[in-house]
């Protein structure tokens, strides 16, 4: 689900000069909060996942006290997401999507022919994915690196939305970049995984009270941590930046006659 509004908010941000109005924005607003209502979850468990990879039984236990204050935080997250969906927002949110697909809010712009009107967004997703990335450097804060990994994902869902549109022609060039948007999106992903983990056990470890076999085996956590960060910002400065940077991935998709 969280995928979904993921995606769909991206499309509905991409078709932006297409629609005319304020629903459109209503809607991105809207799916934005469920996205976030109904992630914790999943993002707690990514950041247990994260944490326990790699860890020796006997370091699980020394980081019980960590896990144990993970899973109390599922919980809750948990019974926080029931009530979301069972709540009256959820059902406006639904009726909403279901009067906008029942009766789009069309711009003029929208009658024109697609082979026109759409390439240029996709020109425009991937512009505005380069131009961030360009500014990427390796003491760049880590925010931006995730922000790129956002813009990566709009890019790639814009391409395998409007692509499919134009023709074979355009087939093997939009495969090209849906391949680099997915290949950034996982390695900035894993870049954003090991920050965040690495926050929460600094974190945990400014408190009070816990015993040298916890510090021992957190601090340890911590420098693998702080290693796989480095090296995907490192991988993505080496490998992938020089690749959205080229020409030929600048998203210009050209449709057939």
């Amino acid at each position: 689900m969280r995928t979904s509004c993921r995606r769909l908010r991206s499309e509905l941000q991409a078709f932006g000069k297409l629609l005319e109005g304020e629903q459109g924005g209503r809607l991105i607003a809207e799916l934005q909060w469920l996205g976030a209502a109904v992630g914790e979850v999943r993002d707690l468990d990514v950041l247990r996942e994260r944490l326990e990879k790699g860890e020796s039984e006997e370091d699980r236990l020394a980081l019980k006290p960590l896990f144990d204050r993970l899973a109390d935080r599922h919980t809750r997250a948990a019974r926080a997401m029931k009530r979301t969906l069972k709540g009256e927002r959820f059902e406006a949110l639904l009726t909403a999507i279901r009067g906008a697909l029942d009766n789009p809010p069309l711009a003029p712009k929208a009658s024109k022919p697609c082979r026109k009107v759409l390439p240029p967004l996709v020109a425009g997703a991937w512009k505005r994915l380069r131009k961030d990335s360009e500014e990427l450097r390796s003491d760049s804060p880590d925010q931006a690196f995730h922000d790129l990994r956002k813009r990566a994902k709009r890019a790639r869902y814009t391409t395998e939305l409007i692509a499919p549109t134009l023709g074979s022609s355009v087939e093997k060039q939009a495969k090209r970049l849906i391949e680099l948007a997915r290949t950034t999106q996982d390695v900035l992903g894993a870049h954003q995984d090991a920050v965040v983990a690495v926050d929460e056990v600094e974190a945990m470890l400014a408190e009070a009270g816990l015993d040298d076999a916890f510090r021992k085996a957190a601090g340890e956590l911590l420098e693998r941590l702080r290693r796989e960060a480095d090296e995907s910002r490192d991988a993505f400065l080496a490998e992938l930046q020089p690749k959205l940077e080229k020409k030929k991935n600048r998203g210009r998709l050209k449709a057939g006659g």
